[in-house]
């Protein structure tokens, strides 16, 4: 006797198929919340890893980035953020920086920390008596600026809603990935204001102001300086990296200022390529050179962390002998002279000259001239070094000594002293919100009788963005790798 089968309940397969879209969809949920922490570097604002592990994005100082070096000047910053946010009116401004640092990138922990201190400084001191008060957002694009385009992205859509984005400060480096990124920002019709950015390749980009002096002025100062000391042939050592625009523009204005009936760089160059690697060996390889020319000076075109190996090399060279005489510009932080390589390089009869954009040591010696011939408004001076000054926002007070004459530092300050000031003036009296439009428009008057008195010397912008007529501090390195003040070109 056969038994009677019973065919399966359609009933039964519709809740077997949803019971398998159900546990599928948690199954999915699961993974994206695992993955979203995952990604996430602390679980705060929109800072994520990258696939470098770095963490980049936008936040308003609730996120260290990954970086405690730093985590002591974004907690003021927080702490100011949360009381700027009391006034109803209040704006944000980025610092758009590399926070986080890698062997491979150009900023180092201590710059990016002068920078965002400076940074604070001046939004303590403008938001102590002025409105609309300003927060902070720090936007990270990595150590290579590689994540540029989210973080660009992100700013552009906190223009409106609880943010009220109306300025960009920092940038800082002068690479191909910075300009491609002020100029997603100009596009976006947001304001700009460099810290240290200096590259002369960058005066067509609207809405960008660069208070730094450029690399052509620097260049003009160290040509001054070089002619000052006697030297008549030059010998230019030059990186030909395609992605930095910093020394192919330094090493152009340089030629361009030294050059003249008695004085003359060499036509055959020395280079080398920083984005190939075995830098070391490149410079190993231009000893015989150097010591076979007629020059009387270097002009080193590069990053100071190639000098700093450049100078390392030299110590090897067969002709100790003779003094070697380096000028370069102002890509040199305290980080990297305190190597002892370098040191055994600068003992080998080295001597390194280098521009500044801003040195705590021009103020010294800019203080014991006539006041009539003065290049720093003391007023400006005295917000870093303290002289009855509030502790909450003289520099000297919240940092210490050990980092008052940062350029990093001056620079960042006076940048966003500009964002401020432009966010003020278009504000009016009442300490209205602004928009960045206007403060965009109030750019334009940056000039004159509107000039700003900035810690690294008058503020007023040409029609390219330019701080025309900054002066120039030169410093000499010791044989421990210390600056010393020598002069201040102010041609």
């Amino acid at each position: 006797m056969s038994l009677l089968k019973i065919p399966p309940s359609p009933l039964r397969k519709v809740l077997v198929i949803g019971l398998v879209v159900v546990v599928a969809a948690v199954l999915v949920t699961a993974y994206l919340v695992v993955r979203d922490r995952f990604e996430r570097c602390d679980g705060r604002d929109d800072v994520r890893k990258a696939a470098n592990g770095e963490c980049v994005g936008v936040s308003a100082a609730e996120s260290h980035f990954g970086q405690g070096s730093v985590a002591g000047v974004i907690d003021r910053i927080r702490a100011a953020n949360e009381d700027a946010r009391t006034d109803g009116q209040f704006v944000s401004v980025a610092v758009f920086l590399p926070i986080s640092t890698s062997d491979q990138g150009l900023a180092t922990e201590e710059w990016v920390r002068y920078q965002l201190q400076g940074s604070y400084q001046a939004q303590a001191m403008f938001n102590r008596d002025a409105r609309p008060k300003v927060q902070l957002l720090l936007a990270n694009p990595g150590s290579d600026m590689g994540a540029w385009r989210p973080v660009v992205e992100e700013l552009g859509r906190r223009r409106a809603g609880p943010d009220h984005l109306v300025a960009v400060t920092g940038i800082g480096l002068s690479l191909g990935a910075a300009r491609e990124a002020m100029s997603a920002l100009s596009d976006l019709r947001i304001p700009m204001v460099g810290s240290t950015v200096t590259a002369d390749d960058l005066r067509d980009i609207a809405g960008l102001l660069r208070p730094a002096p450029t690399n052509e002025r620097q260049a003009g100062a160290a040509a001054v300086h070089a002619k000052r000391t006697g030297a008549t042939k030059a010998l230019l050592i030059t990186d030909t990296n395609e992605r930095d625009l910093y020394p192919r523009t330094l090493a152009r204005a340089f030629r361009t200022r030294f050059d003249d009936g008695e004085h003359r760089v060499l036509p055959q160059d020395q280079q080398y390529d920083s984005s190939l690697g075995s830098v070391e060996n490149a410079f190993a390889l231009m000893l015989p050179n150097i010591c076979a020319t007629e020059a009387d000076l270097v002009f080193f075109a590069g990053r100071g962390r190639d000098l700093v190996r450049f100078v390392g090399q030299l110590a090897t060279r067969l002709c100790r002998d003779r003094v070697i005489r380096i000028l370069t510009g102002d890509d040199l932080s305290a980080e990297q002279l305190r190597g002892e390589r370098f040191r055994q390089g600068l003992a080998a009869g080295v001597e390194v000259v280098h521009t500044d954009v801003a040195d705590q040591r021009a103020w010294e010696a800019d203080r014991r001239k006539p006041e009539s011939e003065r290049r720093f408004q003391e007023a400006a001076v005295r917000r870093f070094l303290g002289d009855e000054q509030p502790s909450d926002t003289c520099f000297r007070c919240l940092f210490g000594a050990d980092a008052l004459g940062d350029d990093g530092a001056i620079m960042a300050y006076d940048a966003m002293l500009t964002a401020t000031t432009a966010i003020q003036r278009a504000s009016g009296v009442p300490g209205r919100r602004v928009t960045a439009a206007e403060v965009l428009q109030t750019f334009n008057s940056l000039n004159g009788q509107n000039a700003i008195a900035g810690a690294s010397g008058l503020l007023s912008y040409d029609n390219d963005g330019t701080a025309h007529q900054k002066v120039v501090p030169l410093l000499r390195l010791d044989e421990s790798g210390k600056p010393e003040f020598v002069e201040l070109v102010t041609d």
